[in-house]
């Protein structure tokens, strides 16, 4: 079934939305189960005490999207363009269990996920330019074939995570904790001449 409207307290599941635009809208208690949203304007759209479980985002605009006390669980981002995101802003906290988001081929450049936790997270083939990492638990993320330039990671958790293919990482050995993560061999390279060891 497809949508064309959005509006307050509205509850739906597994319903297609198609071109939705919202740009600058807010929206109130709005529960979404298994939809799938394709090429929406959610720019600088205010969601508030609102719900999104498994659902899909593909082709859409979510630049500077506002996520005041908004759960997110399980959803997944295809080829969107998510600029500007504050995503210390939704509701963590009161999920029983966070199932990891998942971006692919998406612009996230100047996103903030400072001190979130957020295991599992997958972020393939994305632009990750300038986002703020530091303090986060990132364990198990995948950052494969994604452009981390200008990221800030400071005492980030990313034990284990996978960042084949990444370019751009600016990572200081020292301040982060790395067991078992994965970096192609140029890379891992580069983090160590970044610490001033000299390789010969």
């Amino acid at each position: 079934m497809m949508t064309s409207s959005i509006t307050d307290k509205m509850d739906v599941f597994a319903e297609n939305f198609t071109g939705v635009n919202l740009h600058k809208q807010k929206i109130t208690k709005a529960e979404f189960d298994d939809c799938t949203f394709v090429s929406c304007d959610f720019s600088e759209t205010f969601f508030a005490s609102c719900r999104f479980i498994g659902c899909r985002f593909e082709n859409c605009n979510l630049s500077l999207m506002k996520l005041t006390d908004t759960k997110m669980n399980a959803v997944q981002f295809s080829s969107c363009k998510m600029i500007g995101i504050d995503w210390t802003m939704a509701n963590w906290e009161s999920l029983l269990s966070i199932e990891p988001l998942a971006f692919h081929d998406c612009l996230l450049n100047d996103s903030n996920f400072f001190g979130l936790k957020l295991s599992e997270m997958v972020l393939r083939n994305c632009r990750i330019t300038e986002v703020d990492f530091q303090n986060a638990t990132l364990e198990k993320a995948d950052f494969r074939g994604s452009d981390l330039k200008g990221a800030l990671f400071g005492n980030t958790h990313l034990e284990y995570a996978n960042f084949t293919d990444a370019h751009n990482i600016n990572l200081d050995l020292r301040t982060n904790h790395l067991k078992g993560a994965i970096f192609s061999r140029f890379e891992a390279l580069s983090l160590l001449e970044f610490m001033g060891i000299v390789l010969v």
